[in-house]
């Protein structure tokens, strides 16, 4: 096990080699280096070895290491990483190495097309990751709204997939239509989300790797109106805002959409909810005391009780899915702008993540709690950000062109 953060021992990951000099497999060492040290900078667990400190040693023996070297610029662990195949296929060899005693601490090898290296290496930063005892979230996926595909004509928006570097956009609905607020199913395998396509906005559900799409999961009838789909972390359940009974309330069913009942009943407008990560309570958006703001209540609406204190308007509550950190992200007007904020639960206590961004809305968190994406407005356009959960460091993704919005984060 690997001791992380600033207690933790200094890693340096050497240069990726190929097992034959290949102009072929020398790119594919380049782009598994680079995106390996995006992978486990981004995560925030480790102290590196400076750049310049690994420009000081002699070249890596990949098959023997000298350790010696490595224990000479402060390095505790050492990760090595080699590529051979074809052009068609590739093989990597992922080594962690102790320093102090050379020790193997993982051993593994990774195959598969060679069309997109990036892939190894994110699955390498998931399991160096794993050696903390923290899950990775390197080959998570980000799904969104985006524009891209509007025309003078149609103002459409369908629903993208992104790996969670804003690498790899993939578009999930063809239909020209408004196509808004994507919910990820807890095994990552489908999207619910609102769609206008058959004139009122319902809740689809398109299971993306099995090529099917279910239209009207909720089962609205007549001119009645879904929106914000939200799964049960166990994926039993989906919760989701419906004006069914006459007004905006939200309702809770079985992941088939059997079962239906409202879990709030009040004569105001109740939506946005989401999941605890027990799946025993439901935070949501209520304008039941004049402005929207953040509530809590259990799972099956009773014990409600009001969450936000800070702000005028709040709104797009996400839980956070670590039980280790009992807090809720969400949109909030502060300052004549909408920023994002995350409340703890326990303290009431609130803290700002975003300021000097303009506009920003919509958080989710990744999988490991560690980090949030949401989406900012620069000029005309919006486009999804990544940050830690203290707000220290804020980052655009190149999600691709067009205004990006409502990012959800994969399992």
């Amino acid at each position: 096990m690997i001791t992380s953060g600033t207690q933790g021992p200094r890693l340096a990951i050497a240069d990726c080699a190929p097992r034959r000099e290949d102009p072929a497999l020398r790119a594919a060492c380049g782009t598994i280096s680079q995106v390996l040290r995006a992978d486990l900078r981004f995560e925030g667990l480790f102290q590196f070895v400076p750049d310049s400190l690994l420009r000081a040693i002699p070249p890596l023996n990949p098959e023997s290491p000298n350790m010696e070297d490595w224990k000479s610029i402060g390095a505790g662990v050492l990760v090595v990483t080699r590529v051979d195949g074809t052009a068609a296929e590739l093989g990597v060899d992922l080594r962690v190495y102790f320093v102090e005693n050379g020790q193997v601490m993982l051993a593994k090898r990774y195959a598969g097309p060679a069309r997109n290296p990036r892939v190894f290496a994110h699955q390498a930063s998931d399991d160096i990751v794993l050696l903390t005892q923290n899950r990775g979230v390197a080959r998570t996926k980000i799904a969104f709204s985006s524009d891209r595909d509007a025309t003078k004509e149609r103002r459409a928006k369908e629903i993208y997939i992104m790996d969670y570097d804003g690498f790899n956009p993939r578009r999930v609905t063809v239909n020209n239509s408004l196509n808004i607020l994507p919910n990820w199913t807890p095994d990552a395998t489908g999207l619910a989300y609102v769609s206008y396509r058959q004139g009122r906005p319902l809740v689809f559900l398109s299971r993306i790797y099995a090529g099917t799409n279910t239209p009207n999961l909720t089962g609205e009838k007549e001119s009645s109106q879904a929106f914000a789909p939200s799964f049960s972390p166990d994926g039993s359940r989906i919760a989701w805002a419906s004006n069914r009974s006459g007004n905006m309330e939200v309702w809770v069913a079985n992941a088939d959409g059997s079962g239906a009942h409202a879990v709030t009943q009040s004569a105001a407008s109740d939506t946005a909810p989401t999941w605890s990560p027990t799946g025993r309570e439901i935070a949501f958006t209520s304008n039941r005391g004049g402005t929207p703001q953040i509530y809590v209540m259990d799972a099956e609406g009773l014990n409600v009780r009001r969450l936000s204190t800070v702000g005028n308007y709040n709104d797009a509550p996400s839980w956070n899915p670590n039980k280790q950190f009992l807090e809720v992200a969400y949109t909030s007007r502060l300052e004549g702008q909408f920023q994002i904020a995350i409340v703890d639960i326990a303290s009431g206590q609130v803290r700002q993540i975003t300021e000097n961004r303009g506009s920003c809305e919509y958080p989710t968190w990744a999988p490991s709690g560690r980090h949030l994406a949401f989406s900012c407005q620069r000029g005309a356009t919006w486009q999804i950000h990544v940050a830690d959960r203290e707000g220290r460091i804020v980052q655009p993704l190149q999600a691709g062109p067009g205004s990006n919005v409502q990012p959800d984060w994969s399992n």
